[in-house]
């Protein structure tokens, strides 16, 4: 019976070996081994010198008690350690573990002591398992161990006792339990903790007690939970944070005190929550402050000396609240701002103070607000600005000197807006523009000179206005434009020379204009374009040596025109083409040209994006050889349609009827 119980429990033991385990990869001369996802139900041998072991994604079920007394490093991710762990109160010893990650393995309670012999652990990771309570002591003997990960889990509560013996905690994370309370004196002794995320939780309200013996903590996060309100004592306890995370809650108003106690917060995250008010002293004190994010509220003003000290702050965000207005010293204390965000309010107006002091301001984003026009002096501070997003007001016009002095704006957007006109000067100081977005808008024409100090310009948008023809001097500055869009406009005429001070554009976009023709050598100096979108124009017949010049052109795209025939020459030139779209025009079938731009499309199947199709259209008593016999009949009925691929085939056949 001694002999048949000793040969059982050898199957407990991972008996050391000199070599690498079937089925695993080792690195580092076998001191790391990995058997992901190889369908292992136990441990294998390990080399005695094996300090890493990464074993997750199988369907290990139990745990040697020797020979893995090396290990440093042991990865479980993915098992099914559940009954094991229920049945063994202690884990087996490994005195130099440090690193022990136990997620998703079904695990549903933990024992204390049950890491007592492992203690050199630094990190634990449990996530993903089936834990409803953290028993008090099942720390016990951890006094190095620095991380703890709990996320995913089911725990109702943080009780008292649970951190026991984690004496240097630093990090502890329950990111999606089910927690609504947090006992009293849970964090005593906890002096340590740096770091606590408790967020997508249930927890509703925060006392007194709730974080006292945390002292050191400095990021606390709540966001996710079903907080009403922070009140200043429950931070009381905490005065040394720096990032505070309370968005995704049901805030609906903050007492003027409630951050009072914490004169070291660096970043204070309100956003999405239903607070339609900031008391006037709700983040007095805070000037260490650099980031306040406001965002997805309900605010619809804000009181004058909210942001008054906050000397600090680099980052202020109020997107998608209800602002309509702003005093005119509400950003006044603001002198190190960098980034203000107050898109989609419904902003009617700027006061031409409004921004006077925010002198180290670089991206100011006003998008989707409900802005007339813009003071003349507004940016006139602003000299370090880099980034302006205007779109998608209701501005009309410009003052031709709003901008002026912004030599270092490289971004400037005023898409959607209602703009008819603008000054021949009206971005003259922008001289290190990269991108300019005037796209929906309602202008008709370019102004001479409009974009003479633009030689920085990169990506120039122009689509939805209103513009009919082009000057050849529109573009002449444009020398390292890369991007133009044109399309969605009127425009039926581009002079031979528009295009070509443009030699390293890239990407040239026509579409949906009025174009019934291309002058040859319109594009010649583009050698560097590599897309041309010409869909839907009037185009109704092409010129060899129109596309004359683009060698790198590598998508073409001539979609929903009213071309019946091309000439094979005219894509000659194209030698780097890879994508070419053809369909919705009324290729003539009839047509000798076609013929051999059916061969050709055969030839480069791969290269054609659509299936353009030819007509056989009605034709006169008096027709081509091509429409006789069973085609004649076909036609006089209604139109016969054909991909073009198969047209050079059946054109060989109709000949050779015709001939017979």
């Amino acid at each position: 019976m001694l002999a048949a119980l000793t040969l059982a429990s050898m199957s407990l033991l991972a008996w050391a070996s000199d070599s690498c385990p079937l089925t695993c990869q080792c690195f580092l001369n076998l001191t790391s081994i990995g058997c992901h996802k190889k369908g292992l139900y136990h441990i294998p041998e390990l080399p005695e010198v094996t300090e890493e072991l990464y074993i997750s994604y199988n369907e290990i079920q139990q745990i040697p008690s020797r020979g893995l007394e090396n290990l440093k490093v042991l990865d479980l991710t993915r098992n099914q350690l559940n009954v094991f762990l229920s049945g063994n109160p202690v884990w087996p010893s490994m005195p130099k573990l440090f690193k022990l990650l136990l997620r998703d393995n079904g695990l549903k309670s933990l024992q204390p002591g049950q890491f007592l012999n492992c203690p050199g652990l630094t990190l634990l990771d449990l996530s993903e398992n089936q834990i409803e309570y953290l028993p008090a002591g099942f720390l016990r003997g951890l006094a190095r161990l620095k991380m703890l990960f709990l996320n995913f889990n089911r725990i109702q509560m943080l009780e008292v006792g649970a951190l026991g013996g984690a004496v240097s905690l630093t990090e502890l994370h329950l990111i999606h339990n089910c927690i609504e309370e947090i006992q009293e004196g849970v964090f005593e002794n906890s002096t340590a903790l740096e770091r606590l995320v408790l967020s997508n939780n249930r927890i509703q309200s925060l006392a007194e007690v709730s974080f006292r013996g945390a002292a050191g903590l400095q990021q606390l996060d709540l966001s996710g939970n079903q907080l009403v309100t922070a009140r200043a004592e429950a931070f009381r306890a905490v005065t040394g944070l720096t990032h505070l995370n309370l968005k995704m809650n049901n805030l609906t108003s903050l007492p003027n005190d409630s951050f009072s106690a914490l004169h070291l917060l660096q970043h204070l995250d309100l956003s999405n929550n239903q607070l339609s008010r900031l008391p006037e002293a709700l983040l007095r004190g805070l000037t260490t402050l650099s980031e306040l994010n406001l965002s997805d509220n309900l605010i619809d003003s804000l009181p004058i000396e909210v942001f008054r000290d906050l000397i600090n702050l680099q980052v202020l965000d109020l997107f998608m609240n209800r602002l309509t207005s702003l005093p005119s010293d509400v950003f006044s204390n603001l002198t190190k701002l960098e980034e203000l965000q107050l898109d989609s309010n419904q902003i009617l107006e700027l006061h031409p103070a409004l921004f006077t002091k925010l002198k180290s301001l670089k991206n100011l984003y006003l998008y989707h607000n409900r802005l007339r026009h813009l003071p003349k002096g507004l940016f006139h501070k602003m000299s370090d600005l880099r980034e302006i997003d205007l779109g998608d007001n209701h501005i009309r016009s410009l003052p031709h000197s709003v901008f002026h002095g912004l030599v270092r704006v490289n971004s400037l957007r005023l898409s959607h807006n209602r703009i008819s006109y603008l000054h021949p000067d009206q971005f003259t100081n922008l001289i290190g523009l990269k991108e300019l977005n005037l796209d929906g808008n309602h202008i008709g024409k370019l102004p001479t000179g409009l974009f003479s100090n633009l030689a920085n310009l990169s990506t120039l948008d122009l689509d939805n206005n209103s513009l009919s023809d082009l000057s050849p001097d529109d573009f002449s500055w444009l020398i390292r434009l890369k991007g133009l869009r044109l399309s969605f406009n009127r425009i039926y005429n581009i002079p031979l020379n528009t295009f070509h001070p443009l030699r390293n554009l890239r990407r040239l976009l026509l579409k949906n204009n009025s174009l019934d023709g291309l002058r040859p050598q319109l594009f010649a100096a583009l050698s560097k374009l590599r897309e041309l979108n010409l869909d839907g124009n009037k185009l109704n017949h092409l010129q060899p040596g129109v596309f004359q010049g683009l060698k790198n052109l590598q998508k073409l795209s001539m979609k929903s025109n009213q071309l019946r025939e091309i000439d094979l020459r005219v894509l000659k030139p194209l030698k780097r083409l890879n994508t070419v779209y053809l369909s919705g025009n009324m290729w003539d079938c009839t047509s000798a040209h076609l013929l051999h731009i059916s061969c050709w499309v055969t030839t480069h199947r791969d290269e054609v994006g659509d299936e353009p199709t030819c007509f056989f259209h009605s034709q006169p008593a008096n027709s081509q050889p091509l429409l006789r016999d069973h085609c004649t009949a076909s036609a006089a009925s209604s139109p016969l349609v054909l991909p073009l691929p198969t047209l050079a085939p059946l054109t060989v056949f109709l000949i050779a009827v015709s001939l017979s």
